[in-house]
């Protein structure tokens, strides 16, 4: 090896200084490019740090970086994200998945260690990081009898569903349906004793990061304010929701005044209950929602 290629440390600094400008993560972004570059761990890249880099990895490692410095999401580059502690294949079709929406896993699993033979439906479920995620602790927990029901209009984004189910060894316990939300209610074969889901709920008129530039607008953008597919879903969801069930919805930033306003006029046929973020900059929700 040439003794004047750099070492992986002096290619992770200068790599942050590049990325600083556009990513508020450019130390971590670094080095994940980087591992992914050499076809390494992180783990192994960060305790190998003087070490000089072979000259094919440092070349795709510039062409990554170029990328990420554009705004491409680093999910989107190296093709996976960690979701709940598992690794999901993503691609431009699917939303990457974000750590806030584990709560919806985690909230979801809190509500089915009472249920003995759970039915759940995941709407809109792009990646199927929830469905999937939910579907593996439920196997790991040692329950057999339970089933996972994943929708999305996408054939794409259901291709890539069935990828992380298979991935995650839970494609037996994990059905498919093509569907705009509950449009294909032969398939769809109610009651579910839970319902899922993290629609579009972003305003056409919100300023967005480049980042979001590069995922699905249909995935991402929703009309009255960011809240029409919120809206369809809660109107929709009782009539595939068994009597004790529930629905668990995220919402975006700085909407919880407007979903206040929808229920206040009563047009909302829930009952709801805000979670997550407590702050006031209301960065996201997620509703519980109960149906009389």
């Amino acid at each position: 090896m040439n003794e004047s290629t750099p070492t992986l440390g002096e290619l992770l600094r200068d790599a942050e200084i590049v990325l600083a400008p556009t990513s508020p993560s450019a130390r971590l972004d670094s080095e994940i490019l980087l591992a992914y570059a050499l076809g390494a761990s992180r783990t192994s890249v960060l305790t190998s740090l003087r070490e000089r880099c072979p000259i094919h990895a440092a070349a795709l490692f510039q062409g990554f970086l170029g990328r990420r410095a554009d705004g491409e999401p680093v999910a989107y580059i190296t093709g996976e994200r960690e979701f709940w502690g598992l690794t999901f294949s993503v691609t431009r079709d699917v939303l990457v998945p974000r750590p806030e929406t584990e709560l919806l896993v985690e909230e979801a699993l809190r509500f089915l260690r009472h249920i003995t033979r759970p039915r759940i439906l995941d709407v809109g479920t792009g990646s199927g990081c929830i469905g999937v995620s939910i579907a593996y602790e439920l196997a790991k927990q040692g329950v057999s009898d339970y089933l996972c029901t994943l929708v999305d209009i996408s054939p794409q984004a259901l291709a890539i569903a069935r990828q992380n189910a298979a991935r995650h060894g839970v494609s037996d316990r994990v059905r498919f349906v093509q569907s705009s939300w509950f449009d294909n209610d032969v398939e769809l074969q109610p009651p579910y004793d839970l319902i899922v889901a993290n629609p579009p709920y972003v305003s056409r008129l919100e300023a967005v990061s480049k980042e979001l530039s590069y995922e699905p607008p249909s995935a991402l953008y929703s009309e009255d304010d960011g809240l029409h597919d919120t809206k369809v879903i809660l109107g929709a969801a009782r009539r595939f929701i068994g009597p004790t069930g529930e629905l668990l919805l995220e919402v975006g930033a700085g909407k919880r005044a407007l979903l206040d306003r929808y229920v206040g006029e009563k047009k909302c046929p829930a009952t709801i209950q805000y979670l997550g973020d407590e702050t006031p900059d209301d960065r996201f929700t997620v509703l519980r929602c109960t149906y009389s």
